[in-house]
């Protein structure tokens, strides 16, 4: 419940702080962060901050690309989190969500044809966010609930850089939460979602294998026990199996609405 008897900006450091409570098992809080600086960030270099991007930006320095780590699953950014529907969340400035889609996410599908967004003040659902690939549409549920501040509009010329730079210029939308701490509490960061994109990657080869060895008589494609597939499998796919295989890879399956082609 709000106080209305309190100062303007003493409801504002509540909200700040409402931010900041969420620091997954194992993370650290930014200094940046803890001094109030910024409403949310956590720390991905050990606190050494001599050598970490973010400081040196803060500090008047010029920005570096963002830290990548590598997984058989494909590449992540640091200091981001990751849902289960292959989008990606990275808490800004003023409390603002900046969403896109992950690398996994974006090699699933393949080269992208079209990508519509939201509007401005629109509040974001299953079906905001869709996607035009492999012939199919896909929606992409975002990570976070709220409203949309900005789109990509770069996206509606260039879709194709969601595929070439999913954690930069790829971005899809920034989000206004309204439930931010609740729902970073059901996505992956840091050392889990590195272990989580290895095991999507091991379903994927199982969903594939699966539906090959259903018409193993028919398509004479097979993966090896135990091997990961090359992304690029899927372009050889029948239609009807990759699509079985992108509802499953974006748990569109598991809502309520059909998959639309």
């Amino acid at each position: 419940m709000i106080n209305i008897n309190k100062s303007p900006s003493a409801r504002i450091l509540e909200r700040l702080n409402e931010y900041r409570k969420v620091v997954p098992d194992g993370e650290m809080e930014c200094v940046w962060a803890a001094a109030g600086v910024v409403p949310y960030k956590l720390c991905d270099s050990a606190f050494d901050c001599t050598n970490c991007s973010f400081d040196i930006v803060m500090g008047g320095g010029n920005e570096l690309i963002p830290r990548r780590v590598r997984s058989s699953g494909g590449e992540l950014c640091a200091h981001r989190f990751y849902s289960h529907y292959h989008t990606w969340a990275q808490v800004e400035e003023k409390g603002h969500v900046r969403v896109g889609i992950d690398d996994f996410g974006q090699k699933t599908l393949g080269p992208i044809d079209e990508i519509c967004l939201p509007l401005r003040d629109e509040k974001v659902g299953r079906k905001s966010i869709r996607i035009k690939a492999r012939g199919s549409i896909i929606p992409l549920i975002p990570p976070v609930d709220g409203y949309v501040v900005e789109v990509n509009e770069g996206l509606a010329q260039q879709p194709e850089l969601a595929n070439n730079h999913p954690y930069e210029e790829g971005w899809l939308v920034l989000i206004r939460p309204t439930r931010l701490v609740k729902n970073l509490n059901t996505l992956f960061y840091g050392t889990a979602a590195i272990q989580w994109f290895d095991v999507e990657m091991y379903r994927l080869a199982a969903l594939i294998s699966a539906e090959l060895n259903q018409g193993a008589d028919d398509l004479g494609m097979t993966l090896p026990d135990g091997g990961l597939p090359d992304f690029n499998i899927l372009n050889e796919l029948p239609p009807d199996i990759t699509k079985k295989v992108l509802e499953q890879c974006f748990l569109y399956c598991h809502t309520k609405d059909k998959f639309k082609t």
